[in-house]
């Protein structure tokens, strides 16, 4: 056989092999794996305000604080209470052991009741929320082991578990649903929020909001 048709040869069945190997991969992946990077650190947060109207005194706490349950966060002046009220009412108090997330205003502001005024969250109970296609939900059933990457951490991988999928597509849950108004339809595709519990992340510091990659072994 001459040289350059055997060069040929071996040079196509690289070409083919290499093709067919990135193909088995990616087969792999899909067959074995469902993986999103629309993903989040999410967590249960409390948004604390008086129960009425009145001109704040004192917040004896900041962002980043540790709070206990029952500890004062925000008081209000007891001239702003109503003729005979309950001086409690003047001070709110946190329900929770948590973080101090934000808060949104200062002494001296006037508040209405049941305006928020300081969000609290509790790292203990942080978990990770990713919104998976709609074509591919039906693999994802609670209990499976997922592989979760923080993007904030990275190098760093952490073992989860499915612990809830959502009834409703994440668009339900917006301000503005998205629905066609003109005479034309756009089939968009859906995602499905999945809530993740991570098992080794005790001690670690996470925020709410940090963007995730998470990848769901839906055949083991």
């Amino acid at each position: 056989m001459p040289k350059p048709k055997a060069a040929f040869v071996a040079v196509l069945l690289f070409f083919l092999l290499t093709i067919g190997g990135i193909g088995f991969y990616y087969w792999y992946q899909n067959a074995h794996y469902v993986t999103t990077e629309d993903a989040y650190v999410d967590g249960p947060m409390w948004r604390l305000g008086p129960s009425v109207a009145g001109k704040i005194t004192s917040v004896p706490v900041k962002e980043g604080d540790q709070v206990e349950p029952g500890q004062e966060i925000l008081r209000l002046d007891n001239r702003s209470l109503p003729p005979g009220a309950d001086p409690d009412l003047a001070i709110v108090r946190s329900p929770v052991k948590g973080v101090v997330l934000k808060v949104s205003a200062r002494p001296g502001e006037v508040v209405g009741a049941g305006q928020p005024v300081v969000l609290v969250g509790d790292p203990r109970q942080f978990y990770i929320t990713a919104n998976v296609d709609e074509s591919k939900i039906w693999r994802v059933h609670h209990g499976q082991r997922v592989e979760v990457r923080i993007d904030a951490l990275p190098g760093r991988v952490f073992e989860g578990r499915i612990a809830e999928i959502n009834t409703a597509v994440a668009s339900t849950f917006s301000l503005i649903p998205t629905r066609s108004t003109s005479g034309s339809f756009v089939k968009v595709s859906q995602r499905v929020p999945v809530k993740i519990y991570l098992l080794d992340a005790k001690g670690v510091d996470l925020r709410l909001g940090e963007s995730a990659e998470v990848k769901i072994f839906a055949r083991e």
